[in-house]
């Protein structure tokens, strides 16, 4: 189900809407999902699959613009007109898919409860029997049917190519005093792709550790991690501040 339609079949008795029952296996990819006259969108919130994949929580999708309806227009043709002009996050689905026929590898999806657990990290790593696939490779999970509506979350990018690998990066400090600034991180893969991301930002103490969860377009191995510190402007600090150690934990299969 590449984001099934909700107004009217949101909520509504399974014999008139997708759900588990209508195959072997149901796959669902939410992109554009909500309630058409609060949110204006076209496709349903619910679970209704075996496996309901919410890229970026389901809602909305990075690149993509969000369409302001006025409160005054409550005319269904006139909400779907408006909509086809636009229709950004509700393609984002097909496009997803498209992209994950030749990306056998991307688009892995962490099974949690809330978007907001997935963000903080506690559906990571993948448990030992794996992770599901977001996509064209979704049947090749072995749990995929041991349970219906499985909620599975993962991030994507904001354009082509929209993959992205979940990186856990703990960062130790070495520092001759507290500091303040910002902790980053730049990760060089084998395919020569460098990119920058922030672990942290505000007051850091010698010795103490910093983690955060990056979804990064690099792939595979990370072949050089360099360390980047940022002091913020005020007080003048004569410290200095390093990282003595930075571990990174891959989430995929």
């Amino acid at each position: 189900g590449l984001d099934p339609a909700g107004p009217l079949f949101q909520y509504t008795p399974t014999t008139v809407r997708l759900d588990p029952s209508d195959a072997e296996f149901v796959d669902i990819i939410h992109t554009h999902a909500g309630h058409l006259f609060f949110d204006f969108a076209p496709g349903i919130l619910q679970t209704c699959g075996h496996l309901d994949f919410y890229p970026n929580g389901g809602k909305k999708m990075p690149g993509c613009k969000q369409l302001r309806v006025p409160p005054a227009t409550r005319n269904i043709n006139d909400l779907m007109r408006a909509y086809r002009s636009i229709g950004c996050g509700h393609k984002r689905s097909l496009r997803y898919y498209a992209e994950s026929i030749i990306t056998p590898n991307g688009f892995v999806g962490y099974r949690c409860e809330t978007y907001r657990d997935f963000v903080l990290g506690h559906c990571f790593p993948c448990p030992k029997e794996g992770c599901p696939l977001m996509g064209h490779y979704a049947d090749k999970f072995l749990h995929k049917t041991e349970k219906e509506e499985q909620k599975v979350y993962l991030n994507t990018g904001p354009s082509r190519p929209y993959a992205r690998w979940r990186k856990e990066i703990h960062v130790r400090v070495s520092a001759t005093e507290n500091m303040k600034g910002n902790i980053d991180v730049a990760l060089t893969g084998t395919n020569g792709i460098r990119k920058k991301y922030t672990i942290d930002k505000g007051t850091f103490k010698p010795g103490n550790t910093y983690l955060n969860y990056i979804d990064t377009e690099i792939s595979g191995n990370i072949s050089k991690v360099e360390f980047l510190w940022k002091k913020h402007l005020g007080p003048v600090h004569r410290g200095c501040m390093g990282a003595e150690e930075v571990t990174i934990i891959s989430g995929e299969n």
